[in-house]
């Protein structure tokens, strides 16, 4: 149910409960999102998720340029006008904001579409440009989407923003493959080339998943819009009744203040996403560079977009929905000037991610050629970049978290030059590394994890200086990791047991994941590395905790 009304008696735990619905649906959308990877990569192979990857980075470079601060900027402007009850002004910056966003989605959408094959010539991989190509339609459709998002964020309500992602993702993943095997088929019948038609089929669920997503949001805008209306023309009445001189925002100066809103998010956001860009053109160039022939070059480069960071960035979902929700309630802490209080919901949030990930990544590092194996059977490689890269997945998490707290504090620019500097040490240290032979694309994975712990480091220290806060490092982090380690030793010892009596990789996967978790959770009793916050965040955690503490294990 969406409800129209001033923003007045929303307090901290209103911000967060919806944060907590966004953040689980951002959760889900991830899952799904890496669901659909496995039957594609089972058809265009790793060849085929380098054609991929190299037209979905260049689209998602446009799509933050046209949309990535659209909702932020929209939902602060608009609920800063609601809480002066002008609701006839917050409409006025949404059909500003509409048009704005329209306008500028349609000049990328029209400069990618026609200028595809040029630009994936020039990151060396033409076979992309139809890949591009299908994507295009989608910077035109995000932009309008991410405006009504905001709009409804900005009268504190996230479900039409939940929904629609949830929607869209199910839509990207059932027409990704659907239109993966249309398009191969196509191809194999015309005589032309499978893998290039196939990766287009693929980017094309993502339009057609975008499609339904807007197509929900903007549903849910027009069930409500005569109440909008009705609301807007109330609003305006009182106004004019208080004041003679009744001054509107004029159209120049509400687009002002979406691009100054928004640019701040566009820049941070953006780093990584040109990082990403430069990654697409330096990897099978520098890997040329080391003796490797294209398509081997392609391949590795598939494992790494394909399988290596769709797996890390799961666990990584979980810490920037963890920042989704810390940043109103932080912010709420700090404006009651309840410094104690913030400070230990800022630990508790590393905790929780800490918890979470710790473990994940060094389940990965034991077993990441396995699970890859488990999941990608018909294109087993690629498991052994987590034996290097599972340090990557625990500092991305701090990086998040920690930027999600600068944030909420008002320090958002401490982010921005932590990405940059985290950035360019990633793209200095690739370039030599990847050209060397014997290094090759573990090179990019070395300065990946580079880039998340100097980024991490960073926030960190100016996270000390501005807010004073003490993170409680034995808590957690050295309690988690003294339990991961067991876990892992447990995880390895299990898998190799089972595999050396049951034929099969698959159940000893899922035995030796099963026995990890218990392990994991059987060490953290006993040194006790679980506390009643973490209890109490469980289905009726309250009367768990309390049992826990009256038998003394918490």
């Amino acid at each position: 149910m969406i409800k129209i009304g001033a923003n007045k008696g929303h307090g901290a735990n209103f911000l967060v409960r919806q944060a907590a619905i966004l953040a689980a649906a951002g959760i889900v959308a991830r899952l799904l999102g890496f669901l659909y990877r496995i039957p594609m990569t089972a058809l265009i192979g790793d060849e085929g998720n380098a054609i991929y990857a190299v037209g979905y980075n260049v689209y998602n470079f446009f799509l933050i340029i046209s949309a990535a601060g659209l909702p932020a900027a929209i939902s602060k402007l608009v609920s800063e006008a609601r809480a002066k009850e002008r609701y006839d002004q917050a409409h006025a910056i949404f059909v500003t904001a509409f048009f704005l966003a329209s306008t500028v989605g349609a000049v990328l959408t029209a400069a990618i579409f026609f200028f595809a094959e040029e630009i994936t010539a020039a990151l060396g991989t033409r076979d992309a440009y139809l890949a591009l190509q299908t994507l295009a339609p989608t910077v035109f459709i995000f932009a309008m989407m991410a405006t009504i998002r905001g709009y409804f964020q900005g009268m504190s309500s996230t479900v039409p923003t939940a929904l629609s992602q949830l929607v869209e993702q199910i839509f990207n993943a059932i027409f990704s493959i659907v239109l993966a095997h249309v398009m191969w088929n196509f191809a194999l019948r015309r005589g032309e080339a499978e893998l290039v038609y196939g990766a287009a089929g693929g980017t094309a669920g993502t339009t057609l998943g975008a499609v339904a997503g807007f197509i929900v949001v903007a549903g849910l805008y027009f069930l409500v819009r005569p109440e909008i209306l009705k609301e807007s023309r109330l609003s305006r009445g009182k106004a004019q009744a208080k004041h003679k001189d009744l001054h509107d925002e004029p159209r120049s100066q509400i687009v002002k203040n979406i691009a100054i809103t928004s640019s701040t998010i566009i820049a941070g956001t953006a780093i990584f996403s040109i990082v990403n860009l430069i990654d697409t053109w330096m990897v099978i160039d520098r890997l040329g560079h080391g003796g490797f022939e294209e398509v081997r070059a392609r391949e590795l480069f598939g494992q790494l977009t394909g399988k290596f960071n769709p797996i890390t960035n799961l666990p990584a979902a979980i810490s920037s929905s963890l920042a989704l929700v810390l940043i109103p309630s932080i912010a709420a802490s700090r404006q009651l000037g309840a410094k104690k209080e913030m400070h230990h919901k800022i630990n508790a949030a590393f905790r929780a991610a800490m918890l979470i990930t710790i473990p994940i990544a060094l389940g990965l590092g034991v077993l990441g050629p396995q699970i890859v194996a488990l999941l990608f059977p018909s294109h087993p490689e690629g498991g052994t970049f987590f034996i290097v890269g599972f340090p990557s997945i625990i500092f991305l998490a701090v990086s998040q978290i920690s930027t999600g707290v600068l944030q909420a504090v008002g320090k958002i620019h401490v982010p921005i030059i932590a990405a940059l500097t985290g950035a360019v040490v990633k793209v200095v240290v690739g370039y030599f590394l990847i050209a060397h032979p014997a290094v090759n694309i573990y090179g990019a994975i070395v300065g990946t994890t580079l880039c998340y712990l100097i980024a991490a480091w960073i926030n960190c220290h100016f996270l000390h200086k501005f807010v004073g806060v003490r993170l409680d490092y034995k808590s957690m982090a050295l309690k988690p990791v003294i339990a991961a380690t067991a876990m892992a030793m447990g995880c390895f010892t299990m898998y190799h047991l089972i595999y050396g009596f049951v034929p099969g990789n698959a159940f000893a996967v899922i035995a030796a994941v099963l026995a990890g978790m218990v392990i994991y959770a059987v060490f953290m009793v006993i040194i006790r590395g679980f506390n009643a916050d973490d209890i109490r965040v469980l289905p009726g955690g309250e009367k768990l905790a309390k049992a826990l503490r009256t038998k003394g294990i918490i």
